[in-house]
């Protein structure tokens, strides 16, 4: 008489996976990729912004030059003609060219009376750098102010025009004044008391 043995299907230890189970595994899984990837975007953006704003506020921050006058020679040969000569020093603070127009300066006394006037010629400073300009010129004191003996104060003054050059395409208007009192020693030719500000 034959018998049929049946074997089990499967070891009675074993518990198969339902398809459920496998689901909710392999979206646990996915959920847990998704926020690494969140977060891993969300650092490199903060990485990214911290970078950009840097950039702006060390490279884009544009900053008025500084001028000063210094070194300023006089001659005068008793008879109202005086010979001017001075260093005009350009400062750009930027991390881009300052380009500048041709600008006029003036010598004035202290009741506003100009006695005397001075150009800056057009120029480029580059970046981070100091220009230095030399003036030169030649005018004649007003008969009342020749017979004056002693101290002349007067007063130079430039305001020079500007523009700071991003990348050679983008431009800020920065302009900056020169403003500079003096005395004059008529007697031995010399600049005394020298105040730029």
């Amino acid at each position: 008489m034959a018998t049929d043995q049946k074997y089990p299907l499967a070891p009675s230890n074993i518990m198969p996976r339902s398809d459920a189970e496998f689901a909710t595994n392999n979206f646990q899984s996915n959920n847990q990729r998704r926020k690494k990837k969140l977060r891993s975007t969300f650092l490199l953006t903060i990485f990214l912004t911290g970078i950009i704003l840097l950039f702006c506020f060390t490279f884009l921050r544009i900053k008025s030059p500084k001028i000063r006058i210094e070194n300023i020679r006089i001659t005068n040969d008793g008879d109202g003609r005086i010979n001017f000569s001075a260093q005009v020093f350009l400062r750009n603070r930027n991390f881009w060219r300052y380009g500048y127009d041709s600008t006029l300066g003036t010598i004035n006394t202290a009741e506003g009376t100009t006695i005397g006037r001075f150009v800056i010629p057009d120029g480029e400073v580059r970046r981070r750098s100091t220009k230095t300009i030399y003036v030169m010129e030649n005018f004649i004191l007003p008969s009342r102010l020749n017979n004056t003996s002693g101290i002349l104060p007067v007063i130079s003054e430039a305001k020079i025009r500007g523009k700071v050059k991003v990348f050679r395409v983008f431009r800020w208007k920065k302009n900056v004044d020169l403003s500079c009192t003096m005395s004059i020693n008529l007697t031995i030719s010399a600049i005394q008391d020298l105040d730029c500000q």
